[in-house]
């Protein structure tokens, strides 16, 4: 299944804005895929403090909060 994914983050207090087209093979996947292309710009960027502001998918379905739940439940926080 093919989805365009926009994500919103602060890096270290500056904001940024990626969107681009992505595959995953469900729609269920979706949160996932999406969870891993935001591991793959923190590690982009020297795992800088990287707060996530919001997820669209397809410009109209906000899936941030199931984001936050990835990232809650795979890194425990300190």
């Amino acid at each position: 299944m093919k989805f365009i994914l926009e994500v919103h983050l602060s890096i270290d207090g500056t904001g940024m804005v990626s969107s681009g087209p992505f595959k995953a093979r469900s729609k269920s996947d979706i949160p996932r895929a999406a969870y891993q292309y935001i591991q793959e710009i923190k590690r982009e960027t020297g795992y800088r403090t990287t707060i996530i502001e919001k997820v669209i998918i397809n410009g109209e379905e906000d899936i941030t909060d199931r984001i936050t739940e990835i990232e809650n439940r795979l890194v425990p926080k300190r």
